[in-house]
């Protein structure tokens, strides 16, 4: 949602409570909430349960299994996102540890800055989580894993589902390739090194927090950031657009403008981009939206 001035004060006013927000929400609760919400609809969308009604009991069964299935491992990264992410750490918030840490730390701070004459701190960073999932967090995004390539067999099709097997295949061999015989006198591109000596397969662990909350590369970090700020207001905005017969316009303005000068076509794809760009706002956008509006 765009910033408009005095909106965020107004839903503030209205709802009674200062923190109170409509936008900018925190990543760490609104990215989970958003993917679990997204499997809901693809489930309900692609239902396989639902494309397979004329089939017999087995299949019909097999197919509400997925559809649950899909929807359950969704929860679960979700969750299970909130319990890793130092920012959160909803397990060691429920017990009480969270607030514990919280405040060894601050007093700690607070110590050291009387020692050295500093400024008495009011925060501290996010401690560590306490409580997670620990080695069972790569079984729970193993498993989601096979959940999502499964049922993406039904969404996007076999050949795609195949080339994602083939690279956690490779995956999984060089990890082992590592693990039996290290590194040593091996084809850079035949193993993966996951940690040190002794070679350990829990040494993965880490790698698998990272795929699951790191901000920059995670499958709820950044991943969600561009569906969530960049690709769906885009879709939402330019299905209006078109709807409204927006890009029509554009291009019947353009025609008009330059229907009496030679080569009209190309300079009404011109002025037309040129007025969609002031739309836009962006170059780039411009290039990846004005193609099916603008070129007559």
């Amino acid at each position: 949602m765009p910033g408009i001035p005095g909106l965020d004060q107004w839903a503030a006013d209205i709802a009674g409570n200062p923190h109170f927000i409509i936008r900018k929400f925190p990543f760490e609760f609104y990215y989970p909430f958003a993917f679990a919400l997204m499997m809901l609809i693809v489930a309900l969308h692609h239902s396989i349960w639902r494309s397979w009604q004329g089939s017999g009991a087995t299949r019909r069964g097999l197919g509400l299994a997925m559809d649950i299935a899909l929807v359950v491992m969704a929860l679960t990264i979700s969750t299970t996102y909130l319990v890793e992410i130092d920012s959160v750490c909803v397990i060691d918030q429920l017990t009480g540890d969270r607030a514990r840490m919280i405040a060894e730390s601050l007093q700690i701070e607070k110590d050291n800055a009387a020692l050295f004459g500093l400024p008495e701190p009011t925060t501290v960073d996010d401690p560590q989580c306490l409580h997670t999932t620990g080695p069972w967090l790569v079984l729970i995004i193993g498993l989601a894993i096979v959940v999502f390539l499964a049922y993406n067999v039904k969404v996007w099709g076999l050949p795609l589902v195949l080339v994602a097997i083939l690279v956690a295949a490779y995956t999984i061999g060089t990890v082992l390739v590592w693990y039996f015989y290290g590194v040593e006198d091996i084809n850079k591109y035949l193993v993966t090194k996951i940690g040190g000596e002794p070679r350990l397969l829990s040494d993965g662990r880490p790698r698998v927090h990272d795929i699951l909350v790191n901000n920059a590369s995670g499958l709820l970090g950044r991943f969600m950031d561009i569906i969530l700020n960049e690709i769906i207001p885009y879709l939402i905005l330019g299905a209006l657009f078109g709807a409204s017969a927006g890009g029509q316009s554009l291009i019947k303005v353009a025609f008009r403008w330059t229907m009496n000068l030679s080569g009209g076509p190309a300079h009404a794809a011109i002025v037309s981009s040129a007025m969609f760009g002031t739309i836009s706002g962006g170059p780039i956008v411009n290039v990846l939206s004005t193609g099916v509006l603008t070129i007559p």
